[in-house]
């Protein structure tokens, strides 16, 4: 049975509670639960307000994923899981011989840690010239982009691949979807790269049309 308003309202009070507490990872985990709910009882209105919270969590998450380490590629000998441990933040872009797999086996795993880790697959050798970014969760989605420049700040190139990944998510959104079947379709490429902000803005108009439409 779908929640109540008045239990939806409580989710979504303990996620701005843990907003204002700079508490993001719990604060996206219940607007994720919020979504799921609001969903289901088919408030489409209420579905789009909880993806501002959500948004802001995710934007904040990255920041701090964004100023800690960065590894840049993976060859022979480097273990996704030993890199998680005892790290609070970083970025990772894995690398031939690892897989989508790999990649989603560490995202689900810093998760599961609350550590503000964000990952990238690239589906090529680390020497590559070019890197072909791939999707490791939601549609298969990928996208070429230079490889990462010697004398360019890590941090910005790991921005500037997930952007490039999101961007390659929206434009492959099908622009016949209208009404429910468009906000499936959205929510689904948002789990390609879940801090798209162009992603979240458009899943909130899509979710404010069904209900303008009642569809």
């Amino acid at each position: 049975m779908p929640l109540t308003l008045e239990q939806l309202d409580a989710i979504m009070e303990k996620a701005s509670r843990a907003l204002a507490d700079m508490d993001y990872l719990t604060c996206e985990a219940l607007c994720l639960d919020a979504l799921t709910e609001a969903k289901r009882a088919d408030r489409y209105g209420y579905y789009a307000r909880v993806l501002l919270p959500l948004q802001e969590a995710r934007r904040q998450r990255r920041m701090i994923a964004a100023a800690g380490d960065i590894q840049l590629g993976s060859g022979q000998g480097f273990e996704p899981g030993a890199w998680l441990e005892n790290r609070v933040a970083g970025c990772v872009a894995l690398t031939s011989p690892h897989k989508a797999s790999d990649a989603l086996a560490i995202h689900q795993q810093a998760r599961q840690n609350k550590q503000f880790v964000e990952v990238l697959f690239a589906d090529n050798e680390l020497e590559a010239a070019e890197w072909t970014l791939r999707s490791y969760d939601g549609p298969t989605v990928s996208c070429a982009i230079d490889a990462p420049p010697p004398d360019m700040d890590s941090s910005q190139w790991f921005i500037e691949a997930t952007e490039r990944l999101g961007d390659a998510a929206l434009t492959g959104v099908d622009s016949k979807l209208t009404g429910k079947a468009l906000v499936d379709e959205l929510e689904s490429r948002l789990r390609v790269f879940p801090d798209h902000e162009l992603l979240h803005q458009r899943l909130a108009d899509a979710a404010k049309a069904v209900r303008a439409g009642g569809s």
